[in-house]
């Protein structure tokens, strides 16, 4: 289910490891996963305070907790790619095919 891309809605994020989806009204902008030692509120909460100081337009997110966040991120996006010929556009890198890389991490870094 989407949620409004705010605090208020963050807060009922459970700290746990996993993938997250921001989206742009209907349209897909960005898959993001946990890193090792953090959880789906704290990386959320992380790309709010991006959202807010820079360039990225979210509206929305979406979260799914699992044990492989790096897996089922590049899962994801494959299936956007597969489906779409594009990455999400926050995912964009200069590869042509989807993988677990294209998952930026803070600093812009996979």
């Amino acid at each position: 289910m989407r949620q409004r891309f705010s605090e208020h809605y963050l807060q009922a994020v459970p700290e746990a490891p996993g993938i997250y989806c921001l989206w742009n009204n209907q349209h897909l902008v960005y898959v993001g996963r946990t890193a090792a030692r953090s959880n789906l509120r704290a990386e959320l909460h992380h790309a709010l305070t991006v959202a807010m100081a820079a360039d990225l337009c979210a509206t929305h997110f979406t979260y799914e907790a699992t044990p492989a966040p790096k897996t089922r991120a590049a899962e994801e996006l494959r299936e956007h790619f597969e489906r779409w010929g594009a990455l999400p556009r926050y995912n964009e890198s200069p590869r042509t095919a989807p993988d677990e890389s294209a998952v930026l991490r803070p600093g812009g870094t996979p």
